[in-house]
């Protein structure tokens, strides 16, 4: 990241990826780390690197009410999410910069030029995404709004894709979950990176765009697709076969903003969730039949089951064993 950071007052900033032991408990082994420190803060950012973009989640230990700027002479296209505490400031050519947690903005700046004011003490946290242009392309979402915003930014022109305060939809926030909390092996990981990433952006771009994109029309071809696309995702439990490997397979004509908005029309989720929802049903099965926990955690790519029993209460409010003893 080709940044410069400097605090307002000009106290010196250190900048290191070494994790010190403070915060190893915050880091997460499937990022890049890497860390500033000043005087009265520390600031832990975590890289999260796929093809097409860079992700960031960012929390900040602020001990005083503090003023960074951030200066850099890279184009960025960048959705910014807050996630805990408003981080006010400027973001350059941006209208308004201030993001109430749990909102989310998307612009384009031919150069970095922003000033991050925070108003207390305490710990912020922030989930942005650094796209290339083509990964945005290569989603196949086509409505006005969306055309003008990257028009604008192919042509290296300042740009915001809503002027409009949108909030995070609860599918956006839960993608962002799934990466940070992301248990799987080495190859779900990859899978689950990518996937939720595509997610975020489509939540996104449907957020801004809902009024344009309710208008779009499905196709009969389009749904025998997508419902061959669910028959896919239902024969490779407890796998996912991706996002890319659905559409490339489905048919000519779906691309992954078809795959999203129209596999929510016809069956009222998202298809990864309803992936999600076949494997723990899947694990249900299994545990019924007496399979041991660790190899249904094993089974359904978990690197720990510790995080697969973790993840089967949150879903349904008691352990597998508990399930296994008890039933329902």
């Amino acid at each position: 990241m080709e940044l410069e950071i400097v605090e307002e007052n000009k106290a010196p900033i250190e900048i290191f990826n070494e994790i010190p032991n403070t915060l190893q408990q915050h880091f997460i082994p499937t990022a890049i780390p890497l860390i500033a420190k000043g005087q009265r803060f520390i600031i832990l950012m975590l890289q999260f690197q796929g093809d097409g973009f860079a992700a960031w989640y960012t929390r900040y230990w602020m001990q005083e009410p503090t003023i960074l700027a951030a200066r850099g002479g890279m184009p960025i296209l960048e959705l910014r999410i807050s996630l805990k505490n408003c981080i006010k400031g400027t973001w350059e050519k941006v209208s308004d910069a201030t993001l109430p947690v749990h909102c989310f903005q998307m612009a384009f700046v031919p150069y970095v030029a922003t000033q991050a004011i925070f108003e207390a003490p305490g710990l912020y946290e922030t989930f942005d995404i650094h796209f290339d242009i083509s990964f945005l392309l290569s989603i196949g979402i086509d409505y006005k709004t969306l055309h003008t915003f990257l028009n604008d930014a192919t042509k290296n022109k300042p740009a915001e894709l809503s002027k409009k305060l949108h909030h995070c939809p609860t599918f956006m926030l839960d993608a962002i979950s799934n990466i940070l909390r992301n248990p799987y092996t080495l190859p779900g990981r990859r899978y689950t990176l990518k996937n939720n990433i595509s997610n975020i952006l489509i939540a996104a771009l449907e957020e801004v765009g809902r009024e344009e994109i309710g208008k779009l029309p499905l196709s009969a071809n389009d749904r025998e697709a997508l419902f061959h696309i669910k028959k896919m995702i239902e024969d490779a439990c407890p796998e996912y076969p991706s996002n890319d490997v659905l559409v490339t397979k489905a048919q000519p004509g779906i691309n992954l903003f078809k795959l999203g908005y129209g596999f929510k029309i016809l069956f009222g989720m998202n298809p990864y969730d309803y992936y999600l929802e076949l494997r723990f049903l899947l694990a249900k099965k299994l545990l019924k039949q007496g399979h041991k926990v660790e190899s249904v955690s094993d089974l359904l790519g978990y690197e720990f089951v510790q995080s697969f029993q973790k993840e089967f209460k949150r879903r349904f409010g008691y352990t597998p064993g508990q399930f296994q003893k008890y039933g329902e």
